[in-house]
């Protein structure tokens, strides 16, 4: 089967070139039959998305989080199987990827949120306001292990008490303030947060983490303790997994889709059992690194 590397210029930056050239020095090396899809522009990407109606290949996302799910919602409902070379800020899907799959293609579940499909996870609240945050995600001037450190420390800064939302969820409707709210298919976001630990990526469930509004020194560190999965025992975290949640609120509020925001004032996820085919070919990945 043919190879279809989708290359975003203009999130790579001045790496692209060397992401480029090993490529195809692997590619070479592995004898695949392979095309490389370059993007100078986001507009460009759109223009391109049509390509994947009509083919039937390997499709990968070189990049991060964002770069995977907006080709992700170009190949539901394609032919195509999805492949990640993880080269962007967090990589926290490829990270679940390593741990629940060897190597080959299977069935991955997806979470649908208004009419968007997520792979990894789907965050509202501080969090949210966080990942949404250019000036620190995509800041090349921060390391990337503190981009998420310093976006956290600014937006505590100016932080109150959370969001008032109401969540329904498992039969039960909860409206209150909240830190944050995390929908999950994948076990990791934030660049290595361990948010669900318990996550799988084909049971056809998502499970979800609320945290209850708190006091700003209480808040920050309810969330640095997600790092290493600290938060599951704390009493101001709520855990379900179920397959469907919504979430109102009087105006509109932000959500991070797999790095990517969308603003509404009511979201409705479900999940997509089988939604896509994944492949992962950890040798392959090796020999780029």
């Amino acid at each position: 089967m043919k190879y279809l590397y989708v290359v975003n210029r203009f999130n790579l930056k001045d790496r692209c070139d060397t992401v480029i050239e090993n490529l195809r020095r692997v590619s070479e090396e592995f004898r695949r039959d392979y095309e490389i899809l370059l993007n100078e522009t986001p507009e460009e990407a759109k223009e391109k998305a049509s390509i994947f109606r009509e083919s039937e290949c390997v499709v990968t996302a070189v990049g991060g989080d964002g770069t995977i799910n907006l080709l992700l919602n170009d190949l539901v409902g394609t032919r195509n199987i999805l492949s990640v070379v993880p080269v962007g800020t967090g990589n926290d899907f490829y990270r679940t990827m390593t741990e629940v799959m060897k190597s080959g293609i299977r069935e991955v579940d997806l979470i649908r949120v208004n009419g968007r499909y997520a792979i990894n996870a789907v965050c509202f609240g501080i969090d949210a306001d966080i990942a949404n945050d250019e000036r620190f995600i995509h800041n090349r001037f921060i390391p990337k292990p503190l981009r998420f450190h310093a976006g956290v420390l600014y937006h505590f800064a100016t932080f109150k008490k959370g969001r008032h939302l109401k969540v329904e969820c498992e039969g039960q409707t909860i409206e209150q303030e909240f830190l944050t709210v995390v929908a999950s298919n994948g076990r990791y976001y934030g660049g290595g947060y361990c948010i669900s630990p318990d996550s799988e990526i084909g049971d056809g469930r998502m499970e979800i983490c609320l945290a209850d509004g708190m006091k700003r020194l209480k808040a920050a560190s309810v969330l640095l303790s997600m790092k290493d999965a600290g938060h599951l025992s704390n009493p101001a975290i709520h855990r379900y997994s179920t397959t469907k949640m919504t979430l109102t609120a009087d105006e509109p509020f932000e959500a991070n889709i797999d790095g990517e925001p969308l603003l509404s004032d009511r979201f409705e996820l479900e999940m997509v059992p089988g939604g896509i085919l994944l492949e992962h070919d950890p040798e392959f990945l090796r020999r780029m690194r």
